[in-house]
């Protein structure tokens, strides 16, 4: 409950104080980032996507042709209130999975962009684990504060960039290293766009 009431009074400080939100996402995939290929295009469910207030979204599924690995990646727009209150693991152990081990927070080499990897165990022994990885766009930087709700309300908007990787249990070391190969790959598409684009990645924050 007391949760709960945090994260609505997080919601009610950002909306009241900073009226608007983007309509866009900041950027968008190409097919090939590196040796990942898109292999389809989904989206949220339309919950999830209601709950966070979402302006705008795109999901995208890429699979490694080396590997094989499967990453599912997710840029959500919207009120920073609804998307600094909801954190994915909360919400992910509420359905398939019941524990989880420490976050770790990486700060992306040669930038001041940072990311929250968490490994979550299933209920069921027999299914995979998942390990993702998100962080918020703030205008400046990606930025993974320990206590977003409040960290964040100052901001009018947000984009959430979250990445989803299943995977045996036992193998999260491996997981969260493709999906730090990912998140810088992402990075670099997003920086090449805005210096293509500069005033469609400004007006978007």
């Amino acid at each position: 409950m007391l949760g709960c009431g945090l994260a609505f009074t997080s919601c009610l400080m950002s909306t009241a104080s900073h009226p608007t939100v983007p309509l866009k996402c900041a950027f968008e995939l190409p097919p090939i980032l590196g040796s990942w290929q898109l292999l389809k295009q989904e989206s949220p469910a339309a919950s999830e996507l209601s709950i966070l207030q979402a302006t705008d979204h795109w999901q995208r599924v890429y699979q490694c042709q080396k590997t094989q690995k499967v990453v599912v990646a997710t840029l959500i727009a919207g009120a920073a209130g609804p998307l600094a209150s909801h954190q994915p693991e909360v919400c992910y152990a509420r359905h398939e999975f019941c524990a989880h081990s420490d976050a770790r927070i990486w700060t992306v080499p040669e930038r001041r962009d940072s990311f929250r990897f968490q490994t979550l165990e299933p209920r069921q022994p027999t299914e995979s684990a998942l390990t993702i990885a998100y962080a918020w766009h703030d205008g400046t930087n990606w930025t993974a504060p320990g206590l977003p709700r409040f960290q964040l309300a100052g901001h009018a908007s947000l984009q959430r960039l979250q990445l989803n990787m299943r995977h045996p249990g036992g193998l999260s070391r491996a997981a969260e290293v493709a999906l730090r190969q990912f998140v810088q790959l992402i990075l670099d598409a997003a920086d090449a766009q805005a210096t293509a684009q500069p005033n469609l990645i400004t007006a978007s924050f």
